[in-house]
């Protein structure tokens, strides 16, 4: 018994001077000392708004020493002038950027593709797609069709060399990247990480930071490794303004603040002094002309518009017999049709997903137009029927004799009020009387003679 005392003894001092030598266990590090990894999310066509949103993305990693900018792409194409920028941006970062095309059911298309291929590190969603960069015009038109076989070359020379830039300068496909300009093709994940156009397959964006750890890119033209791992995830969101500039790019929205616009200053011009209808129309003709900048608006089409709606205003002041209302309603409604501009080679859109839809084009113009001409009627109504205010709204009203009323004057009540009068005939008192003239605040009455033509007495 005292022998097995003295080795289970034995047994626990040799087991504390094995913990005692054992190094403690790392403990986690704090969370300032983790790496940081900016993540930003464009979700819409690529416009100048996007632009800024990367950009300062890259310059908030830059100043507080981000590790990476991770980007989840889902987008149909968009403006090539805002691709070049965001492009430019990436490839001058000191910041390596990971793009993740993402999530299930996205796809990088047109300039999407440009995107993928500028980053450090690209990754797509396994249910993702990227491709189809061919050249096409703000409405998804051909552009030989619609800018000239010189113009349609230039454009896909000048896009597909773009694409084998960067590609190269990444190290990825150039072949596959000129063929999705040339050619519009298009690719799954899997057939393009088996080609070489992005490094990874993976479901999240988390997965795509971790996958990013230990990898050995060029930043800025210097070689660097990647040290992301346990990363903190931190969303930029965007300004309001970045916001705003998303929004109107989509035509549907700018031909609609152009409608809205033209009618809120028609009914100003049609009752003035109103100033609520005046300062809406105003302010959504503001962002219209915004939305110009962003999208390709064709200046014609603007034109037509405000044409139409002066003509539709003219209508209410001008007898023409619904002349100027027809040209009017014509002028909104091919305006509305002509109002992405699909001549604009600079643009690279997916047809489906930028383009005016047929609720915007027919019905939404025909009834800014009806409610115009609505009030047109009603003010041209207005105009030939008598007044009602004032005094000349008292000639024509029908009143009551308090006393006898000769040219020598006397007392009536007239629309709810006591008026001295004066009569060329005397009446007596209690007689209808009707008011047939107004100086000051004297009224000239007559007798009131009833359906049967005789004077009516009380």
């Amino acid at each position: 018994m005292r022998r097995a005392r003295v080795a289970t003894f034995a047994l626990l001092a040799a087991a504390g001077a094995a913990l005692a030598a054992s190094p403690p266990a790392a403990a986690p590090a704090p969370e300032s000392a983790r790496p940081r990894v900016v993540t930003l999310a464009l979700s819409e066509p690529i416009t100048a708004g996007s632009a800024e949103y990367l950009e300062a993305g890259l310059a908030r990693a830059k100043q507080e020493g981000a590790a990476l900018v991770a980007v989840t792409l889902d987008t149909p194409g968009g403006a090539l002038e805002a691709t070049r920028e965001m492009v430019q941006a990436m490839l001058a970062s000191e910041v390596p950027v990971a793009v993740w095309v993402g999530p299930a059911g996205a796809r990088a298309g047109s300039a999407g593709v440009f995107l993928t291929l500028a980053a450090q590190v690209a990754a797509m969603h396994p249910a993702s797609n990227i491709g189809a960069a061919h050249p096409v015009t703000g409405g998804g038109g051909d552009v030989e069709k619609e800018a000239g076989k010189d113009m349609a070359k230039k454009v896909e020379n000048d896009t597909a060399a773009f694409a084998r830039s960067i590609a190269l300068a990444r190290g990825r496909n150039a072949e596959w990247a000129e063929k999705a300009v040339r050619q519009s093709v298009s690719i799954t994940a899997e057939e393009a990480l088996r080609l070489k156009v992005v490094d990874a397959v993976l479901p999240d964006l988390p997965a795509v930071v971790a996958f990013a750890d230990g990898r050995r890119v060029e930043v800025a033209g210097k070689p660097r490794v990647l040290k992301t791992r346990g990363a903190t995830l931190e969303p930029l969101e965007k300004t309001v303004r970045q916001r705003t500039l998303s929004f109107l790019a989509d035509p549907n929205v700018a031909a609609m603040l152009m409608l809205i616009g033209m009618l809120g200053l028609g009914l100003e011009l049609y009752h003035p002094g109103s100033i609520v209808p005046g300062v809406i129309g105003a302010f959504c003709l503001f962002l219209a002309f915004l939305a110009a900048r962003v999208i390709p608006v064709n200046a014609g089409a603007v034109v037509l518009l405000l044409a139409g709606a002066a003509l539709l205003v003219l209508e209410a002041y001008t007898p023409n017999h619904g002349v100027a209302a027809a040209v009017g309603v014509a002028c909104v409604a091919v305006g509305t049709l002509l109002f992405i501009d699909k001549g604009s080679p600079d643009y690279r859109f997916d047809p489906a997903a930028f383009s005016l839809s047929p609720l915007v084009v027919w019905p939404t113009p025909l009834a800014v137009c009806g409610l115009m001409l609505f009030v047109a009627w009603k003010v041209v109504r207005s105009r030939r029927e008598r007044l009602q205010a004032g005094a000349p709204g008292l000639v024509g009203e029908r009143g009551e004799a308090l006393s006898e009323v000769g040219p020598g004057g006397g007392e009536v009540f007239v629309h709810g009020e006591y008026w001295r009068a004066f009569a060329a005939a005397p009446l007596p008192r209690g007689a209808r009387v009707r008011v047939v003239a107004v100086d000051g605040l004297r009224l000239t009455v007559v007798a009131d003679a009833g359906a049967d033509g005789l004077e009516q007495v009380r």
